[in-house]
């Protein structure tokens, strides 16, 4: 048992002065108000006899640990969404099963809330969100470094979310590989002024199969030829595109196994077409956002770590333009925390970089190897950057020792809080060890979300507001710039067509075929024109024919070699037995 009478413990009713408090009857807050005068924040403990939840209102982020069962939600995150709903600060809520939503939306709106959801359970029902519109947006208005850090951070964390430690180089490849896609597509919509919502996964995808349907001679295509005139497309795409078959093939497999649970779902690909919403608006007006995915698999949680980076990076840049902090908190509650691939290229600078903003996070995990696994050494950091610890019932031995450690020890030299007391933590009376910032450890009861206000919810039907319908790009079409290539690699063919040479004629015959016109040598406007990508084709068919006789003509020339050697040798052989025998002769 925690003893209430150890000096090096804080008691929960000292503690509780320390922070803002909120009346679970009225709803009104009282006490601790942060720096510039908020009262909101996570709950951290319940006091029973004032009716009241002590609620940290500082910019500090908080982080829960507890196994599976351990009432994380039902203790901490529902009540959470409850107390920052009266607060009025906005919410980007990550909702595995839907419950959240139904349990808090209907309340929400009543206290004057904007509702989104990105609905991935059932993609064809609440708002739309396109990935891409952010960074397309930048890429437009001419700001190139921008758009190219919001393209990096979705290639990040589509593709280097989850990586395999034993052979990284497929990831990585496929990761460049996506990175410069994204920057073609840009590129292609500004050049051809399609209209904005043609910049969407959907053609992204059809890109990528256009950009290599020929395989290795994707480097020979009109496509590639003008695409690799960008610095940072080049960079991006080279080592996809110049490079060996059988590498092309493992990488685009790669790529394709990422991509595809984006393409899984034709409602889906619907849905991340446009965007009918304004993430800006968030960090302006009291915003709920619920990213709900199905609990039972994991394949769309790509697209949920893909939001909270996009939308971090979003508001950030927004409250830099706005005099360095949001208008409004927002709070990001990441319920199944660990679940998550790894979010954007650089978490822990995020958590980190937050506070000053205006942002805070709730991050609540099942264990702490969990999150090693997904952020490896830099897990320290992420969490060490939390400064309210909420333990609740786990098994985690590692975990135990760190927190009992974190307790100290008594003069005596055991510990203040053994690895024995925090398995015992009682469930049903909702206790938890808190550590809250430089405050003593001390043993806290919370608040259970059926004790908070009536039990009985109105749930809500999901909104759903208009969406364009998707665009789909005709990739046979090239820009201007595109097409000037194709006719300097028409006039250059066409003048290697000369009488003394015709790569079409395998007859061995230096006489030109009298079926092949160069292209623009014709003097009736109505003699057909050779088709520049069927010439290509003809062109590298032929190329590969020689190329298959150089290889024949190499292998009998080395066999030759060979017969030569294994002549010299043998003959060599003889001299040595006839040397030996007249030797032995003469003694």
């Amino acid at each position: 048992m925690i003893s209430s009478n150890n000096p090096n413990l804080s008691r929960p009713e000292v503690l509780f002065q320390e922070f803002a408090h909120l009346d679970i009857n009225t709803h009104q807050f009282s006490g601790k108000k942060s720096f510039d005068g908020q009262t909101g924040g996570f709950p951290l403990l319940y006091n029973k006899e004032k009716q009241q939840l002590a609620v940290d209102a500082t910019d500090s982020h908080t982080l829960v640990v507890g196994a599976s069962g351990s009432k994380k939600t039902r203790a901490l995150v529902l009540p959470a969404i409850k107390v920052l709903g009266y607060a009025g600060e906005s919410m980007i809520i990550n909702d595995p099963k839907g419950e959240l939503y139904n349990r808090t939306a209907g309340e929400l709106r009543d206290l004057g809330y904007s509702i989104i959801t990105v609905n991935l359970r059932d993609p064809s029902v609440g708002h739309a969100w396109n990935p891409l519109q952010i960074p397309y947006s930048y890429y437009k208005a001419g700001d190139m470094d921008k758009a190219a850090e919001f393209a990096n951070d979705i290639a990040n964390t589509l593709i280097l979310g989850e990586i395999a430690s034993d052979d990284p180089f497929w990831g990585y490849s496929a990761y460049d590989c996506c990175l410069g896609l994204i920057m073609l597509l840009f590129k292609l919509c500004k050049e051809m002024d399609y209209p904005d919502n043609a910049v969407n996964i959907s053609n992204l995808l059809r890109l990528r199969r256009k950009l290599f349907e020929n395989g290795v001679n994707a480097k020979n295509s009109p496509l590639w030829k003008w695409a690799s005139k960008d610095e940072l497309i080049a960079a991006s795409l080279t080592g996809s595109v110049m490079t060996a078959q059988d590498t092309m093939r493992g990488i685009l497999a790669t790529l394709d196994q990422k991509l595809r649970a984006l393409a899984i779902q034709p409602s889906l690909l619907e849905m991340l077409a446009n965007s009918n919403f304004d993430i800006e608006e968030i960090g302006q007006s009291k915003t709920a956002v619920y990213l709900i995915t199905p609990d039972e698999k994991t394949t769309y949680s790509s697209i949920v770590a893909m939001f909270i980076s996009q939308s971090y990076q979003h508001l950030i840049y927004s409250a830099t333009q706005s005099g360095g902090r949001l208008g409004v908190r927002v709070n990001y509650i990441l319920d199944e925390f660990s679940s998550l691939p790894a979010i954007g290229s650089d978490f822990p600078s995020m958590i980190s970089a937050a506070r000053s903003r205006n942002i805070r996070y709730l991050i609540c995990i099942q264990s702490k190897s969990q999150l090693v696994k997904r952020y490896k050494e830099e897990a320290a950091t992420i969490i060490s950057n939390c400064t309210n610890w909420v333990v609740l019932f786990t098994r985690e031995l590692e975990l135990l020792r760190e927190v009992s450690e974190l307790c100290g020890q008594k003069k005596d030299r055991t510990p203040n809080v053994s690895i024995y007391d925090l398995q015992h933590l009682s469930k049903d009376k909702d206790e938890a060890l808190l550590l809250a910032g430089k405050s003593k450890p001390c043993l806290v009861n919370l608040l259970d979300i059926d004790r908070f206000g009536e039990r009985s919810y109105k749930v809500i039907d999901f909104y759903t507001p208009e969406r364009l319908s998707r665009f789909n790009i005709d990739f046979s079409k090239l820009p201007a710039e595109a097409k000037a290539i194709v006719e300097e690699e028409r006039a250059r063919m066409s003048a290697s067509l000369n009488p003394g040479f015709n790569p079409f004629n395998t007859s061995g015959s230096s006489t030109p075929s009298s079926t092949i016109t160069p292209p623009g040598t014709g003097t009736s406007s109505s003699e057909p024109q050779l088709n520049v990508d069927d010439l290509v084709a003809r062109i590298d068919k032929r190329i590969a024919e020689l190329e298959e006789e150089e290889r024949r003509e190499a292998e009998q020339s080395d066999a030759s070699k060979l017969g030569q050697v294994i002549d010299t040798i043998k003959g060599r052989r003889d001299e040595l037995y006839q040397a030996s025998a007249t030797g032995s002769t003469e003694e």
